[in-house]
């Protein structure tokens, strides 16, 4: 005779994760390992298992990995994942609306080293990838586009504030590019610099160079 065999009741799998939390862990975990180990060398099993979420979550969540990429920088550049450009987030505005060039180029220096604070180790890892990577290559040049960008509008409306201004504003566009993550990786990370000790010195030689 056979045995009764009571009904077996399966055991689920439950995560804590909630859905709508799990693209902000997939990409602040891509941003921690892209920082630390590049972004060659990090996988998506490594971002999963940094996020504390399934591979396949990854991709349902965010995406194949150039996509990630392209959230981690556009989320380090304007502080959260808003869909609302640099351009028009208030502490932007209120550096390019500013009509005095001093205290404008004051605020401008406070966004440069904002900004710097949270990209510049993903901008670096971006750019060492962007030599050897296709997907990462074309991450870097949008970047490097909105970034002159954003610096020549800001060029562009301090000359209205002025009379004399010390370059043209090719030049000065290009000295703001050169100033951005550079220097903060070499004065604060490097040379141990205070934040706002770089944000004073920014400020203090954009007008020695700008400013007639």
């Amino acid at each position: 005779m056979i045995p009764f065999v009571g009904r077996v009741k399966l055991r689920t799998y439950t995560s804590n994760i909630r859905r709508g939390d799990a693209p902000a862990l997939v990409c602040a975990a891509a941003s921690r390992l892209f920082s630390t180990k590049g972004y060659l060398a990090t996988s998506i099993e490594d971002i999963a298992a940094e996020a504390g979420v399934a591979r396949p979550t990854v991709f349902s969540a965010v995406g194949p990995k150039p996509v990630i990429l392209k959230n981690v920088v556009d989320q380090a550049l304007a502080g959260d994942d808003a869909p609302v450009p640099i351009a028009e987030r208030p502490w932007w505005r209120e550096a390019i609306d500013e009509p005095d060039p001093v205290r404008s180029i004051q605020l401008h220096a406070r966004n440069m080293c904002r900004i710097a604070q949270r990209a510049a180790p993903v901008l670096r890892a971006l750019e060492t990838a962007a030599s050897i990577d296709a997907d990462a290559a074309q991450v870097w040049e949008r970047f490097q586009q909105q970034r002159r960008a954003g610096l020549n509008e800001f060029v562009v409306t301090l000359a209205r504030k002025t009379t004399g201004l010390r370059l043209e504003e090719d030049t000065m566009t290009d000295t703001l590019c050169m100033l951005a993550a550079d220097a903060y990786i070499r004065l604060v990370r490097d040379a141990r610099w205070p934040i706002e000790k770089l944000e004073a010195w920014i400020a203090d030689l954009m007008q020695r160079l700008f400013l007639d």
